[in-house]
């Protein structure tokens, strides 16, 4: 399934919709009813008129402590790891197994030696540690790719396990702020930004909230 919206709040809330629509529901590993679409791909293209409007949409419920703007910068820029995280995406995009910074030395040089290059990937799975069948939270982003087209750098996220109403605002806007990074150190202007969920769900509690934003006026 494919989606295509101009802004930020557009496209979350027709992921939702999607979802709420056309989802299996089943129970899931951590016996919460869940809602599911598999292969879902949501595409952003202009995401800064509003990228941070589902952020604030989720905060104006009061019912939740929503990470702030600069912690969830702060997961993909920092080569540190997170306070109170078990992961975060700094560390293996910018410093990763404490040797390889995959994008100041490789995506950036990459890129302006061959600005058509379809090899500007970043991997943030790391099997030796998160192939572990007993190990409970593991990485949601599995790659990201960049791609110059037409003078704008577009991005595009592979997640494997996406709440769509919770999860994606976060995704959303930690994908900005690191192509927002990446377009400045190449002097080129940002594209869309697209998300391609394996396995993209709601979950049936929150389904009241779910359709509140869905009555909202983008």
């Amino acid at each position: 399934m494919e989606i295509k919206e101009k802004t930020t709040m557009e496209a979350w809330k027709s992921g939702m919709k999607a979802v709420l629509d056309e989802g299996r529901e089943f129970v899931d590993t951590n016996k919460r009813v869940c809602r599911e679409v598999i292969n879902l791909k949501i595409e952003v293209s202009d995401p800064k008129k509003d990228i941070a409007r589902p952020i604030e949409t989720l905060n104006e419920f009061k019912k939740w402590v929503y990470p702030p703007i600069d912690e969830i910068e702060n997961i993909i820029l920092s080569k540190k790891l997170a306070p109170a995280y078990a992961y975060s995406y700094g560390p293996a995009i910018f410093n990763y197994d404490n040797k390889i910074n995959q994008v100041d030395d490789f995506i950036i040089p990459l890129l302006k030696s061959d600005p058509v290059s379809r090899r500007a990937t970043v991997v943030l799975w790391d099997p030796r540690t998160d192939s572990n069948p007993n190990k409970k939270a593991a990485p949601g982003f599995v790659m990201l790719h960049f791609r110059i087209e037409d003078g704008r750098l577009n991005s595009t996220a592979v997640i494997r396990s996406n709440d769509m109403f919770f999860g994606w605002p976060a995704n959303i806007y930690q994908m900005f702020v690191l192509q927002e990074y990446i377009s400045k150190k190449l002097n080129c202007r940002p594209g869309n930004l697209a998300t391609f969920s394996i396995s993209a769900h709601i979950f049936k509690d929150e389904f009241d909230e779910i359709k509140q934003v869905l009555e909202k006026k983008s």
